[in-house]
């Protein structure tokens, strides 16, 4: 058999999606061992599960999208199922484009205020009409730092120049969503000065972030602190090992937050215009949420349309603080 799967473009959706996936993955493969699983989507998301057994990964090119997805249809030839976890007209049209009796697209109006990973379950449920219950567990085929052989956490220490002896923090301070998602730069610095004789510093961000993550390094410097600036420097397979290995991660709601859900980081998430009833780190005990609650939250907007970024700006690192140690006493 073969299945195709458009994958969801960004991150943390890819993330979200990611027990959904596995659903997908076990329910195949004992109709037949022999199933064929072909990816496709965002370079990111295609690289987060591109270790998967019995695939074939098609990173997509938005320049020419449907040309080159009516090429990829060619090659691939019919397919049994096909899935999009995306709802968009792009998606309609390319699924439209692939050669399938058996074709569903996500329907992100369906269980509206359900959680996104519950929504993603509910659609392969739906999809494959199944009734039972069903494993609801985050899942990524990157194994987790404590998970590598001796060797390979040695490598991967040297490959960055880490101590492996140290505690590690680790700062998100990006958001690809949109700026209303960030919490102060200044904010973050102000947290990891506070873990810094106790911890080393790692800023993760993605090239677009870089901006922002040197504007943190330089903060820490003038306070005599020398942070690990990882920013667009690590692959998706070493990020999330890395970000597995955290004894602490401050991250705002971001792809990143949900990659240390997967391997239950200990983790302060920061919220602001989003609703972390939908977005919030999936099953992860280890994680707690901070947040205010303004009247104007949650706007789900990418730029603050009040133009005050309240719901971020007044919440202090204080408060974080207060709540990563309390996280790390338990």
């Amino acid at each position: 058999m073969k299945i195709f799967i458009h994958l969801p473009t960004w991150l943390g959706d890819a993330v979200m999606a990611s027990a959904a996936l596995k659903l997908v993955f076990e329910y195949f493969t004992k109709l037949d061992k022999k199933t064929e699983f072909i990816l496709h989507g965002s370079f990111v998301a295609c690289k987060l599960f591109k270790e998967c057994e019995n695939t074939r990964i098609f990173i997509e090119d938005k320049k020419s999208r449907y040309l080159n997805f009516y090429k990829l249809t060619k090659i691939l030839g019919r397919v049994d199922y096909a899935f999009s976890f995306r709802g968009a007209f792009s998606a309609k049209f390319m699924l439209f484009l692939l050669p399938s009796k058996h074709k569903f697209i996500f329907d992100k109006k369906r269980n509206k205020n359900a959680h996104q990973v519950l929504k993603y379950l509910e659609f392969i449920k739906n999809s494959l009409k199944l009734k039972e219950a069903v494993q609801d567990e985050l899942f990524l085929p990157i194994k987790a730092y404590k998970d590598l052989n001796k060797n390979e956490q040695k490598k991967l220490c040297e490959h960055f120049k880490l101590d492996m002896n140290k505690k590690f923090l680790g700062i998100n301070a990006g958001a690809k969503y949109g700026s209303a998602k960030r919490w102060n730069e200044e904010y973050f610095a102000k947290v990891a000065l506070e873990f810094s004789k106790s911890h080393e510093i790692l800023i993760f961000g993605v090239a677009s972030e870089q901006e922002l993550c040197d504007k943190i390094e330089l903060l820490l410097q003038k306070n005599g602190i020398k942070a690990l600036n990882l920013c667009a420097k690590t692959s998706i397979k070493e990020l999330c090992e890395l970000i597995s290995s955290l004894d602490l991660f401050i991250s705002n709601d971001s792809g990143a937050m949900h990659v240390a859900a997967v391997y239950k980081t200990p983790t302060i998430a920061v919220f602001g215009p989003t609703k972390f009833t939908q977005t919030s780190p999936w099953h992860n005990e280890n994680a707690r949420l901070v947040h205010l609650n303004l009247a104007c939250m949650p706007c789900m907007k990418r730029v603050c349309p009040l133009k005050h970024h309240a719901c971020m700006q007044e919440l202090k690192p204080e408060l974080v603080i207060k709540e990563a140690k309390s996280l790390l006493k338990e």
